[in-house]
């Protein structure tokens, strides 16, 4: 059997890294893990790093059970000066990034992704769509991702990219020296995929959903005070030389849509009674964000 050359492998068959921040993580990083180590493309490694997590040890008692992880603990830093570090330590040539309550779709999302790089050799990043499940993993009758095949000025106004159905050449990354801004808190990745962008990349899409994003009452987007969310975004509008009026309008219109989506679906399945109880927590959600 002929030997390959580093050259060949790397292009045949690329290293991927896969890089997770986590925080008192314990009730979903076991399902994100198993995700991973289920896909059918092997030349893959996990970087699973606990950044502070005060919650006894239930969050490293599960990362123990993985010896195939790497994965270390230290004190909070937050998430984005944590997912930098994960791409300090990278060594793949393919860099995802994904949350500790998110998984990958289906076991083939990896092998997908190269199969596009393999027929794509100039391409500097990759992206798919996003779906949508409850806190208990189930996919939501209804989906609301509007990531599509747009013109990269788009992003500006909205965020159609979710980092978790993102894939990037870590060469791409380390050339443009393209790291988190770790004084964000909110729309850190936001920022992030801006910079990427603007650095001129050759990009793909794949228009079928790669990752599944977990709803549930602890997200950071459920829990945060409005003000802060929109002080952030304004700050990225004014880098990056978007229009915050307009994100704002295209945000609010978006969010109308979404709600239009998941009432007609709640009252066609569960009548009258779950629309109002959707009402509610809409109203309950919105009070808390409000502060």
């Amino acid at each position: 059997m002929p030997i390959q050359n580093q050259t060949e492998k790397t292009i045949n068959y690329p290293l991927i890294s896969i890089i997770t921040a986590v925080r008192n993580g314990a009730p979903y990083v076991g399902a994100l893990i198993e995700s991973v180590l289920n896909q059918d493309y092997s030349n893959v490694e996990h970087i699973v790093i606990d950044d502070g997590s005060n919650d006894e040890g239930a969050t490293e008692a599960i990362l123990e059970r993985y010896p195939h992880l790497r994965w270390w603990s230290r004190e909070n830093k937050g998430q984005y000066a944590t997912q930098n570090e994960g791409l300090l330590a990278a060594r793949g040539d393919i860099i995802g990034i994904i949350s500790a309550d998110d998984v990958y779709i289906t076991p083939n999302t990896l092998s997908r992704v190269v199969e596009y790089w393999r027929t794509h050799a100039s391409c500097n990043l990759v992206y798919g769509k996003t779906l949508h499940m409850d806190q208990q993993g189930i996919l939501l009758p209804y989906q609301t991702d509007t990531t599509g095949n747009y013109p990269a000025w788009f992003l500006k106004y909205n965020p159609y990219i979710q980092h978790c159905s993102l894939f990037v050449s870590r060469d791409f990354i380390l050339r443009n020296d393209i790291w988190f801004d770790a004084s964000f808190r909110y729309a850190g990745d936001w920022d992030w995929i801006m910079r990427l962008f603007r650095s001129d990349p050759q990009y793909g899409y794949l228009p079928y959903p790669l990752s599944v994003i977990r709803d549930h009452p602890h997200q950071i987007s459920r829990t945060a005070l409005g003000k802060a969310i929109i002080a952030e975004h304004v700050r990225v509008c004014r880098i990056h030389g978007g229009s915050y009026p307009l994100h704002f309008l295209v945000r609010k219109l978006l969010q109308y849509r979404a709600m239009f989506i998941k009432a007609w679906s709640t009252f066609r399945k569960q009548g009258v009674r779950g629309f109002f109880d959707l009402g509610k927590d809409w109203l309950y959600r919105r009070k808390i964000i409000r502060g």
